[in-house]
């Protein structure tokens, strides 16, 4: 079932870069990849499915609804490149407040809370004023609020920046873990590693177009010959 559908999209700046004629989808329990240099179009893709910008044309569908919409905000959780919360409030009453946005019932706030923060491993952070934490803190809260919303989408912005070892890897196999419970996850990326680590198909993008999709490769074996075709496609670029 394809849960995000992009079709023919375009959105141009005054500049010239954005992106042209963009069309892919992705499946349920499927995590697909946008991995491309930076300027490539990535973020202009992420901000238009999360209804940030308006496309100039195309369509594009989540869950069967317009970005932007009630339905598809309640459907999809952005997690942006630059993670913000409330400096001022505490991890928990940051979470309070995105439950309250998405109705859940006063009666079943703390549980629902609670919930979230054990899933992301951060229930020690409960009390912890938003301001005080790390990059990747502030990443888990945002996973946390999207566990809350009850999110079947996930759409990640360069989730890898600023990480360190430990929490990428925890962060690709929380990934992976949510495919396997039918989440539909698009992560727009320049880290060919964390590709590997969590993809099923990689979008390859530059210059604002989609120049080729690929399998991600299962084995060691055809890593080699794999990576050999990405660095041909994308031309001059680097990864972390």
């Amino acid at each position: 079932m394809k849960i995000i559908q992009v079709t023919n999209l375009k959105k141009k700046y005054r500049n010239g870069d954005g992106v042209e004629d963009i069309t892919f989808s992705v499946h349920s329990g499927e995590i697909v990849a946008l991995l491309g240099p930076n300027g490539a179009g990535k973020t202009t893709t992420i901000r238009c499915l999360a209804g940030l910008y308006t496309p100039d044309d195309g369509t594009i569908k989540i869950a069967g609804h317009t970005p932007g919409t009630v339905e598809a905000q309640q459907s999809a959780s952005l997690i942006p490149d630059h993670p913000y919360l409330y400096p001022t409030l505490t991890v928990a009453e940051h979470l309070q407040f995105r439950a309250r946005a998405f109705k859940v019932e006063k009666k079943d706030l703390q549980k629902k809370v609670y919930e979230a923060l054990k899933a992301v491993n951060i229930e020690s952070l409960a009390d912890r004023l938003s301001g005080q934490l790390s990059r990747g803190q502030k990443q888990r809260v945002i996973l946390a609020g999207a566990i809350i919303q009850n999110a079947s989408i996930y759409i990640l912005d360069e989730p890898t920046i600023g990480l360190d070892i430990s929490s990428k890897q925890w962060l690709a196999n929380w990934l992976v873990r949510k495919s396997k419970h039918h989440s539909a996850i698009l992560i727009s990326t320049h880290s060919l590693e964390f590709v590997l680590e969590t993809a099923n198909r990689v979008l390859l993008i530059r210059e604002g177009r989609i120049v080729k999709e690929m399998a991600v490769p299962k084995n060691n074996e055809e890593y080699p010959a794999w990576k050999q075709e990405v660095i041909r496609s994308l031309g001059d670029w680097s990864n972390d």
